[in-house]
């Protein structure tokens, strides 16, 4: 059975914060909730909300609890940010799909892959994340490194199943970059972990970057459906002995960018860690 003094209690406390709002004509849009709580058989009134509106009321500091950031939404607008900040403005009107590629060693955001498309308004929509392995940057047969800056993936090279002579191994699902470094076309293509899926989250393979083996395949499929179109070629970068990696274009004698068919998907790689992570603190 309730006790009246409970009772009691709880009327008391809403009348108060209820007479508070009603004298003061300056509050007549505030809208405070009361949510009285039942705990067994007793009806007790929450004290932080009372204690908020009396305080809002009277022109005192609010003592609403803040909201805690999303580390994962963080993430992903460091990712956008990174990503955005490279591609030239005209570059940007050429894709649909972006990836983005930290090859950094540790960080918030190394050894992962961040998925974005662009929506009707030319906006970058986050899509997914996940874990990959880049090159493990040491001297073997030759330097194990990613190479880094803008890149498209090359038409003439997708593989549902690659062999490397280089390292005696399967690379299924094998979408290379279009793009020639120290003045040979690269054999470094996104692809299949395969064996190797323990490694993901860490540096570990000889250049390429490795996906998990339901995204490479999920990725290999899409952009072969659905993200074929008109492309433009990227310059060759002569200092550097290699195709930009900072998105300049090959252009016409009008000016114009050559335009060929391809995938209407842009990837950037870079060796950078991430922001702070953010530590969400639940009490």
């Amino acid at each position: 059975m309730l006790r009246l003094r409970d009772l009691a209690g709880a009327a008391g406390a809403l009348m108060l914060g209820m007479t508070a709002l009603a004298v003061l004509p300056s509050l007549q849009a505030i809208h405070v909730a009361f949510r009285p709580a039942i705990v067994g058989e007793k009806i007790r009134l929450a004290s932080n909300q009372a204690d908020f509106a009396l305080r809002y009321a009277f022109g005192g500091q609010s003592t609403a609890p803040q909201p805690v950031p999303d580390p994962a939404l963080a993430l992903q607008a460091d990712a956008m940010s990174r990503l955005r900040a490279k591609i030239p403005a005209e570059l940007y009107s050429y894709f649909d799909v972006y990836l983005y590629v930290s090859k950094a060693e540790a960080g918030s955001l190394a050894q992962h892959l961040y998925m974005f498309h662009k929506d009707q308004a030319g906006n970058l929509v986050f899509e997914q994340s996940f874990a990959v392995s880049t090159g493990r940057e040491r001297h073997e047969r030759y330097f194990t490194s990613t190479p880094t800056g803008l890149f498209e993936l090359d038409p003439n090279r997708f593989e549902v199943s690659h062999y490397s002579r280089t390292w005696h191994a399967q690379m299924p699902w094998a979408m290379f970059l279009n793009a020639d470094i120290h003045g040979r076309q690269t054999g470094v293509a996104l692809h299949s972990a395969g064996v190797h899926v323990a490694d993901l989250g860490n540096r570990a393979s000889g250049g390429c970057v490795r996906l998990p083996p339901d995204k490479a395949a999920e990725l290999f499929q899409r952009f072969q459906a659905s993200e074929r179109g008109m492309v433009p070629v990227f310059a060759y970068d002569r200092a550097n002995n290699r195709t930009s990696g900072d998105g300049a274009l090959l252009r016409g004698p009008d000016g114009q960018p050559y335009l060929v068919p391809g995938y209407r998907v842009l990837v950037f790689i870079e060796d950078y860690p991430g922001g702070p992570a953010l530590v969400a603190v639940v009490a």
